[in-house]
């Protein structure tokens, strides 16, 4: 079996919240970003969002406007655990996702979904995997091919396929997003 899973960094926010960086709410610039999102996920066939807290995030979420492969709109779990999570916490979450789900969307932020990206892609390619550290702008968003259960992810670590005297394959690949 294999599934999807697209990372998300939430689209570019106001520089200040009225109560704090948790308030901090999109730019209309944010807001055109998610729409395009939406647009190239709305044939991805998501059936559950874990997105953070953060009103940035929730209003990314929003404005993507995405609906599960029966037409519903995209059931998601709102979670403070993703504000400022490491990818260890990203990892134990999207471990915790029910086996029926096949492609699944995790919306957070910085460093942790760009961190957490690149450490899924390290045994397919370091090189990609440094970009990704350097550069993962607000409204990022990259796709990976998950081979089996959510739940083997939750220990993941990426150089327990890189030994070359100890191959293994990953698990997790990199994929290409949907075309819109």
């Amino acid at each position: 079996m294999t599934s999807k899973l697209y990372l998300m960094r939430h689209a570019q926010a106001e520089s200040f919240g009225p109560s704090g960086d948790m308030s901090r709410g999109l730019t209309d610039l944010g807001r055109d970003q998610a729409h395009h999102a939406g647009e190239l996920l709305a044939a991805a066939g998501i059936q559950l969002a874990m997105v953070s807290a953060a009103q940035r995030a929730r209003e990314t979420f929003a404005a993507m406007a995405l609906s599960d492969p029966e037409g519903r709109p995209v059931r998601a779990e709102y979670m403070k655990a993703l504000y400022d999570a490491s990818p260890a916490t990203l990892l134990q979450r999207i471990g915790e996702t029910p086996d029926e789900v096949s492609a699944l969307l995790v919306l957070a932020h910085a460093p942790g979904i760009p961190s957490l990206a690149a450490n899924l892609t390290w045994a397919a390619s370091h090189h990609e995997a440094d970009l990704m550290q350097c550069a993962f702008p607000a409204a990022t968003l990259v796709a990976f091919d998950v081979d089996g259960p959510w739940s083997q992810l939750t220990d993941f670590d990426p150089y327990d396929y890189t030994d070359a005297a100890h191959p293994r394959v990953s698990p997790v690949r990199p994929a290409d997003l949907p075309t819109g």
